[in-house]
């Protein structure tokens, strides 16, 4: 791809799906009381990608909107700088075919003329209602989509409200949706209808996407960084979900990661955050990361631990049994975690915390924005070296801690490795490298002693329902104790190397 120098306009855009019958109780809402009504319109649009799937594959989706005689060409492209947020280009047409010269002036200009073929792929008809609301300097347009989406043969229904920032601050947004979403439990739509378009054309969620790398600038303030990292993480766990839900392995892996990463955020600038609503997210997001690790444990004990008995002397009918039991139980915690999406949790945790990172007097409880306000290369070594202390002291004769003791040295360790990669920009590269392979090479033992100890704990409770597992627990617990008795052998080598290794210091320039 090719990248222009002037930056993509940008939308802020927040999507809520709509159930059957709430319209009611969303006219009648005190936060939409003084939007200004237009009419509504019939709109057709039909997307659109290279028969190479070029433009899917760089994250990006190309349509032709028809409505009221009119045909308008957008393109829109995913960047990874928030939740809610897409780069956005429109170009009017004089007919329903894309153009693609108006790429030209766009990250996708090597498609603008070089003879790409463009086809349709599938159409959304909706019946769109528009409101708009005005509230001291912030100008939101408020859409209701009715509709249908088809693609060949398969269609769903759409039933959406998005919430568009037109002027103003992206914090007035949130609280807009917040405010809505308290009163009537709305969840968010984290697929959009490109999206939607392509799992009813292919069948499957949209890709399982691992976060980038952040950047920042040196000169950036703690706030600013805060919400740089929260934006981008909130952005892979909500681009994750569809697959989740879908069940797909990596999908729930990487929402458990991002759930993690949130985690080790709050942790990394914990000194300079309100406590009360600090404790109050990192609780709500342990919560969801319980229902997550749920399903991850019982997929990686199916689909990765129980191989490893193949062959080792376990009968093949037996070992069969073992797994039918622990499908089962897989099959159970993905439902559990269904479920889980279904309530308004996830909703209400991204939307607070999305708008709380705006806003650096919220994050400090401090009038001036307290140190969120400082430069963050100023806080940065200390903010480091608090948790690099933490690793280090429950870390201490390694050799003699218990299982639980490493346990949680692996989770103090991963909070670390976290918010030294979070804060990367400001080290020299080499040297955060070269700190990052000590911490990743301890985590690796040390995750090896956790991974064995959860295969025992999960076959424990199937044999608890079913005594004719009993043999298959004791061969599952004789290769953990080989895997642990192996990793401790490792360990102490990897805790010296971390041991000694120096935390990267902040860059001059």
């Amino acid at each position: 791809m090719n990248h222009t120098t002037e930056p993509p306009p940008k939308e802020l855009e927040i999507k809520f799906q709509l159930p059957d019958g709430c319209e009611a109780a969303l006219a009648s809402h005190p936060a939409l009381a003084s939007c200004e009504a237009h009419s509504s319109r019939r709109e057709v649009t039909t997307y659109f990608d290279t028969p190479d799937h070029r433009l899917a594959d760089a994250g990006a989706s190309l349509r032709v909107r028809q409505s009221e005689g009119r045909h308008v060409q957008t393109l829109k492209l995913r960047d990874g700088a928030g939740p809610f947020g897409r780069a956005e280009w429109e170009w009017p047409l004089p007919g329903e075919e894309p153009d693609p010269a108006r790429l030209a002036q766009t990250p996708l200009a090597s498609l603008a003329n070089d003879g790409t073929r463009l086809i349709a792929l599938f159409t959304a008809e909706v019946t769109r209602s528009i409101r708009t609301l005005r509230q001291d300097g912030t100008l939101v347009e408020v859409t209701t989509d009715l509709g249908a989406i088809r693609a060949g043969e398969a269609q769903e229904p759409i039933r959406e409200m998005e919430l568009e920032l037109k002027e103003g601050d992206p914090a007035a947004l949130y609280r807009l949706a917040s405010a809505i979403q308290a009163e009537t439990p709305l969840l968010l739509g984290t697929e959009a209808k490109s999206d939607r378009g392509w799992r009813l054309l292919t069948g499957q969620p949209r890709e399982v996407e691992k976060q980038d790398d952040l950047d920042f600038p040196p000169d950036i303030t703690a706030g600013e960084a805060f919400r740089n990292i929260t934006g981008a993480t909130l952005a892979s766990l909500l681009a994750n979900q569809p697959a989740a839900a879908a069940g797909v392995m990596e999908g729930i892996h990487q929402m458990r990661v991002a759930i993690r990463r949130l985690r080790a955020c709050l942790a990394l600038f914990r000194p300079c955050l309100d406590e009360e609503r600090e404790e109050a997210f990192t609780g709500q997001l342990r919560q969801l990361g319980r229902c997550l690790g749920a399903a991850r444990d019982w997929d990686v004990f199916c689909a990765e631990t129980l191989p490893h008995l193949a062959g080792r002397g376990l009968p093949e009918p037996l070992l069969g049994r073992l797994l039918a039991a622990a499908e089962t139980e897989r099959a159970a915690a993905h439902e559990s975690l269904s479920a889980e999406f279904a309530r308004p949790a996830l909703t209400r945790t991204v939307l607070g915390l999305a708008a709380w990172a705006e806003d650096p007097v919220a994050l400090s409880g401090q009038p001036d924005g307290g140190d969120m306000a400082e430069p963050l290369a100023d806080l940065a070594p200390e903010l480091e070296e608090r948790l690099a202390r933490r690793v280090l002291r429950r870390g201490r004769r390694i050799r003699h801690r218990t299982d639980e003791e490493l346990h949680d040295l692996r989770k103090s360790l991963k909070r670390l490795r976290y918010g030294v990669e979070f804060l990367a920009p400001l080290h020299r590269r080499k040297r955060v490298s070269a700190y990052l392979r000590r911490c990743k090479d301890l985590q690796e033992e040390l995750g090896a002693l956790n991974d064995g100890a959860m295969a025992v704990t999960l076959a424990e409770q199937l044999a608890a329902r079913d005594k004719a597992l009993e043999p298959a627990v004791h061969s599952l617990q004789a290769w953990a104790g080989h895997r642990r008795a192996e990793a401790l052998e490792r360990l102490p080598k990897a805790w010296r190397g971390f041991r000694h290794a120096a935390l990267p210091r902040v860059s001059a320039g």
